[in-house]
């Protein structure tokens, strides 16, 4: 998806055609390995996503408004599924990866809806509760679609670095908020901190790397002193790609009765069962 970076004049490095011809064979022998990869998470991500925004559609029906970033961000990650999927196609161009790069800043910035939504529910309840309103939630969605045109000219990696002090701050602030809260349920307490501590561990695990190498590879001429940077670099692409698939994990959190899906999924009733069984026999 990213190519390297020649935006800035590199001086000359020695053995500078050795690694040219390195690269080439190394590109040569990845290019179907990355397709693979690309098309195995796609057959799993697209359904599971497809699947969500469903259900999400039904929470908005039932006037669960707090679904409608996360909505967004499902949808902002659909788009680019697709735009990974064209990578491995004919279609490829750069004007295809530019689009992607506006889905993909679009996606973060709606990570930070969701955390700063999150926020306001816990630290300021009755101003949330006076003001928020699904054409707010709407309003604010429009705008964040039109985020990745102000950073147009700006380097990826700066734009997709901004939405990430937001989640942090989002995140402290509502766990202080958390222990003044006497208006939030054990499990509504749960179900916020679990959403907020999703998208922090999503950026930190999955984004962060990708946005501190593409940092890396557009100030400095590192890609071209040796393979471990290719290759680092293509590796933390494939986990960028894995970034869909854990946003839809956030559906999980926009439900009350989260306690009784888990109960009904058969792994975690067997541990159910063990912990009981184990109790029964400790005794």
């Amino acid at each position: 998806m990213t190519e390297l970076n020649n935006s800035i004049s590199c001086p000359a490095i020695p053995g500078r055609k050795t690694f040219k011809k390195k690269l080439v064979t190394f590109h040569a022998k990845q290019s179907m390995a990355e397709s693979f990869f690309i098309w195995a998470i796609s057959v799993i991500e697209i359904p599971i996503m497809l699947l969500t925004l469903f259900a999400l559609c039904v929470l908005i029906k039932s006037n669960r408004i707090a679904s409608v970033y996360v909505i967004n961000l499902i949808f902002s990650d659909l788009i680019q599924i697709i735009c990974i999927l064209l990578f491995t196609t004919k279609l490829d161009s750069a004007e295809l990866v530019k689009a992607y790069d506006c889905f993909l800043i679009a996606g973060l910035y709606f990570m930070a809806c969701v955390a700063f939504e999150r926020y306001l529910m816990v630290s300021h309840p009755h101003w949330y509760k006076s003001h928020h309103s699904l054409k707010l939630s709407c309003f604010v969605s429009l705008i964040t679609w039109l985020v990745p045109l102000i950073f147009y000219h700006l380097p990826e990696c700066i734009a997709c670095f901004f939405p990430y002090p937001i989640i942090i701050f989002c995140f402290v602030g509502t766990c202080r908020g958390l222990s003044h809260s006497l208006s939030l349920t054990p499990l509504n307490r749960k179900l916020i901190l679990g959403s907020l501590f999703l998208v922090l561990l999503t950026y930190t695990c999955l984004i962060l790397p990708f946005v501190i190498m593409d940092f890396i590879d557009f100030y400095t001429c590192i890609d071209w002193m040796n393979m471990i940077f290719v290759k680092a670099n293509l590796f933390l692409e494939c986990l960028l790609y894995l970034n869909p698939l854990a946003d839809c994990l956030l559906y999980l959190f926009m439900r009350a009765d989260v306690s009784d899906i888990m109960k009904s999924v058969p792994c975690c009733c067997n541990v159910k069962q063990l912990v009981t069984i184990y109790n029964m026999y400790d005794y």
